[in-house]
């Protein structure tokens, strides 16, 4: 027999409840999609979604912290060196593009998704500060990896690129590199082997 709603733990009816919200979120951007959409998708009343997220930008910023959830441990758990890492966790990002304008607009006005924001922020820093270590000295590395970061980020939050955000990451990683040139058409599928091999600062 089916569990009554109430029988269900509040952790997994917050966790099927963020489910949908993210399907409505991905599908319909933040403006598009409304607290009514997600409820009814859910099978619940409008007023039901407040008594687990205070407003909009709070089930937004919940969706946006589980996908990074996910992303963060997954990723912290491969093996493979940092560049590896960071060109992963780029297409992961790259993968749900299409929130990221809507986090840009969203955060000067919403803390919750400003928390999320300056999250993602640090967790991409951390990753392209690693990137970088072994191709920039000491002193420039932390302003290397707010280039890298500020290139994701710039990159993420363009709603019609031109080209895909790692393509200007690589570019960028590989311009650190010394006694070494840029191919004139990198092709790769979201990261670049190429890059992993070049010479190392010694």
């Amino acid at each position: 027999m089916p569990r009554n709603r109430q029988e269900v733990p509040r952790e997994e009816r917050i966790d099927a409840l963020l489910a949908v919200a993210e399907e409505q979120f991905l599908a319909r951007g933040f403006a598009g999609t409304s607290i009514a959409e997600i409820a009814r998708s859910a099978g619940i009343e409008p007023g039901s979604v407040y008594w687990y997220f205070r407003s909009k930008d709070h089930a937004f910023a919940a969706v946006l912290n589980r996908l990074l959830d996910v992303e963060v441990e997954r990723i912290a758990g491969l093996p493979g060196n940092p560049a590896d890492k960071l060109f992963l966790a780029l297409d992961s990002v790259e993968r749900r593009r299409t929130l990221h304008p809507c986090v840009a607009e969203r955060a000067p006005h919403a803390e919750p998704v400003m928390e999320y924001h300056e999250r993602l922020h640090a967790w991409l820093h951390g990753l392209s500060l690693a990137a970088v270590h072994d191709y920039v000295p000491e002193a420039d590395r932390a302003l290397a990896a707010d280039a890298v970061v500020a290139t994701i980020e710039g990159g993420l939050a363009n709603p019609a690129p031109s080209r895909p955000t790692s393509h200007l990451v690589h570019f960028l990683l590989a311009s650190f590199c010394r006694d070494t040139s840029l191919p004139a058409r990198p092709e790769f599928n979201g990261w670049v082997a190429p890059l992993f091999a070049r010479p190392r600062l010694g």
